[in-house]
């Protein structure tokens, strides 16, 4: 059986002929669901297809495995079938035929609510007798291993490895609302630690970032698995709440078994920036936050969740001079993107506020409407935030600020080279995440 793995990608980030790749290749890693696919299929013609960065493969599969994001649920469902003819079985999985499986099996054979490898087995046999179901239900144990010759592929980041050692939401409850984690995985699930244990000794490169919701989310395990690994001396990047602050002696154990970057997720900025960022005790707070992790010689990270009732220009300006002000090396901007079907998105769409075109929902376009503020105007004020963040003077004054405590290897390697990279990802608009 020949299997096809496919990943779409949006317009601005799509492989063309004789152009150069799109943004930057720090950021360019294969899909990790293709990866635990690979592994499953090993015994298989297993192919992947990634829009980033090549062509459509000249083979005929028996299915093509379609891995459909909300934003580009259209364009799969438009474009499927102009590049597999009707005989190939096709499959969607994640978000989208999570959420509406009805629509999504409008223009594919089967689709699966949930995680592709808790549905993989029942797949397989049906595949087997030539007759697939209309719909499959995830159901555990899910798979954890992974073939990462994927990773070798031409087009990817040559520096880093991915992981995940577990799966599900443990954002924060006012954020919840806003992770996929939630709709994909009702639980958190972990493997054993000593199969984390094996798969990381399987991976060759130094550089790993842990793709967890929450590496921290039970920091028992997690403090484990970095010091069983440490004899291996991999540099580690991470990202996790800000619940580390409440437990600040973890910070020693992440430095010394090789964190590099921790990323603070939405929850540790919050919402309501607009008035916080007024409160001098709480930019205090957050800049003495910043310097503890600067201490342990470990790059800072931040997601902010924007797009919120009461922004405006000035706001945005103030706010980069918050972030400046608390010497946070990295930041990730989302727009307010509530999950269809949540409570937050049901009280908004009742409300008129929401726009319900799904090729918006990228965490990139404004979706949420402000009033007094159009979608291209805050569209604007996060772009604006976004470049001058990643100015040339901007990294420049950032990083006479704080190379003296990341040390020199730590600022060329995972201070420059992530800013750099997201400069460049910027500078080509290929959207968010990187």
């Amino acid at each position: 059986m020949t299997i096809l793995c496919y990943n779409p990608a949006p317009s601005q980030q799509r492989f063309r002929p004789f152009e150069a790749l799109k943004g930057s290749p720090f950021f360019r890693r294969p899909h990790y669901d293709a990866m635990r696919l690979a592994y499953l299929f090993k015994k298989e013609k297993f192919y992947y297809y990634d829009e980033r960065i090549e062509e459509k493969p000249q083979i005929n599969p028996d299915v093509v495995i379609v891995y459909t994001p909300l934003n580009l649920a259209r364009y799969i469902e438009n474009n499927i079938r102009k590049k597999w003819s009707d005989g190939i079985e096709v499959i969607t999985y994640g978000p989208y035929p999570t959420l509406f499986p009805d629509r999504a099996i409008k223009f594919s054979d089967a689709v699966v609510i949930g995680d592709i490898t808790g549905a993989w087995q029942k797949i397989a046999n049906d595949l087997s007798k030539g007759r697939l179901s209309k719909n499959y239900q995830s159901k555990n144990p899910i798979s954890f291993a992974v073939d990462r010759s994927l990773e070798l592929k031409y087009g990817f980041t040559p520096l880093l490895s991915q992981l995940k050692t577990a799966y599900g939401c443990q954002c924060h409850k006012t954020q919840k609302d806003y992770c996929f984690e939630n709709i994909i995985y009702p639980d958190v699930i972990r493997p054993d630690l000593n199969e984390a244990f094996r798969e990381i000794t399987r991976i060759k490169r130094k550089v790993v970032v842990i793709l967890d919701d929450d590496f921290l989310g039970d920091p028992d395990f997690g403090i484990k698995l970095l010091e069983r690994c440490w004899k291996y001396k991999k540099m580690w990047i991470i990202q996790t709440t800000g619940r580390l602050f409440k437990t600040p002696r973890y910070l020693t154990h992440l430095r010394d078994n090789g964190v590099r970057i921790i990323y603070l997720k939405e929850d540790w900025l919050g919402t309501s920036l607009h008035k916080k960022i007024q409160n001098k005790n709480f930019v205090k707070k957050k800049a003495r936050e910043i310097n503890l992790i600067h201490n342990y010689r470990i790059t800072a990270g931040c997601k902010l969740r924007l797009g919120y009732e009461g922004e405006n220009y000035d706001f945005y300006q103030a706010l980069f001079k918050f972030l400046m002000r608390i010497r946070v090396d990295l930041i990730e901007i989302l727009v307010q993107t509530p999950i269809p079907g949540t409570p937050t998105f049901q009280a908004l769409s009742e409300a008129d506020r929401i726009v319900q075109d799904f090729t918006l929902y990228d965490q990139w376009m404004p979706v949420v409407k402000i009033p007094g503020v159009t979608p291209q105007v805050l569209y604007s004020w996060m772009e604006w935030l976004r470049d001058k963040f990643y100015s040339w003077d901007s990294i420049i004054l950032r990083n006479i600020l704080v190379s003296p405590r990341l040390g020199f290897y730590n600022t060329m390697f995972f201070y420059f080279l992530p800013n750099f990279s997201y400069r460049n990802n910027f500078l080509e608009k290929v959207g968010y995440p990187p």
